[in-house]
């Protein structure tokens, strides 16, 4: 496949551990413009940045998803405070793309700072769940994320550009197959849903043929169906991550995990990025987790939640 572009300016964020300190920095640094997607949001430090930086002039605007699983009715009510405090909402509306769930999580910032988000601003995710995010310092990353967000904004139908994004559902199957596809030695995931039969026959084909494939994730069946393809659950923490390293060298972080209704039915953003000590202090952190992971019934259930 092509050459991986080397997003420059990244900063990683692993939870739990970095809490709403990344997200509140970046909040207190809009000058101009915030723009935020919400599928889930509960927890008040952020929502105080937020309406702080609406008292200092800044133009903020919340795109809130329509249906979130036990929360349509919080949601509802999370867009009317926000209203009240100054900050722009509105709701997804119906365009001609057959668009099943807003479930993105990105924020720009005066289109030059963003962040790419597995996470909810919610409590639980941010303390007790395996979630990763990037915070990106490049305009034109920036740009694009804008550019998506106004087209949702406004009910248009939008056509990504030639980027590393990961954008759903355009884009998402071809470039997260393709990833995995170009593994050599190794791939890591994190993601408590892998049901995709597609890109499942090509991590098993992988394996058959002496990649080392390990998952950490909510769906074991094909555990060990062959050599080097090993499935476990997470015990320490909830698993809400969607994460792939591949060869130690290139990653995807995003809110997309590997099933069909994510990869091409719902509107969802992620990342891949060639960067060879942030892949590896991402496999750390994967280390990490398998040591603690079980073959066996995880003493603590991942997150039902998408």
């Amino acid at each position: 496949m092509d050459a991986y572009n080397k997003v420059q300016n990244l900063s990683l964020i692993v939870q739990p551990g970095d809490s709403f300190f990344p997200l509140v920095d970046a909040i207190d640094s809009a000058v101009a413009t915030i723009k935020m997607t919400i599928f889930r949001m509960n927890d008040p430090i952020i929502r105080e940045a937020m309406t702080y930086a609406v008292s200092r002039g800044v133009k903020v605007q919340a795109l809130v998803a329509p249906a979130s699983k036990g929360w349509t009715k919080r949601n509802r009510k999370l867009s009317e405070e926000l209203s009240k405090v100054g900050i722009e909402v509105r709701v997804p509306r119906a365009r001609k793309e057959k668009i099943k769930r807003y479930h993105y999580k990105i924020m720009t910032i005066d289109n030059g700072l963003s962040l790419i988000l597995t996470f909810n601003p919610t409590q639980k995710n941010l303390h007790y769940a395996r979630d990763f995010g990037l915070l990106i310092r490049d305009p034109e990353i920036a740009t694009e994320l804008s550019r998506l967000f106004d087209a949702d904004w406004s009910g248009e139908v939008f056509k990504p550009g030639d980027l590393p994004l990961v954008i759903s559902p355009h884009n998402s199957r071809e470039k997260m197959l393709a990833l995995l596809a170009s593994a050599e030695r190794t791939i890591r995931i994190l993601d408590a849903k892998v049901q995709d039969q597609q890109a499942i026959g090509l991590l098993l084909r992988k394996a058959s043929v002496g990649c080392s494939i390990k998952i950490i994730s909510n769906d074991t069946s094909y555990n060990d169906v062959v050599p080097n393809y090993h499935v476990r659950k997470l015990a320490r923490y909830k698993l809400h991550a969607k994460c792939i390293v591949v060869d130690g060298t290139r990653f995807f972080i995003g809110s997309q995990n590997i099933r069909p209704v994510s990869m091409d039915r719902r509107r969802e953003v992620g990342i891949i990025v060639e960067d060879d000590a942030m892949a590896r202090k991402i496999e750390r952190v994967f280390d990490e987790d398998w040591e603690n992971a079980t073959e066996r019934r995880a003493l603590i259930e991942s997150v039902s939640e998408a």
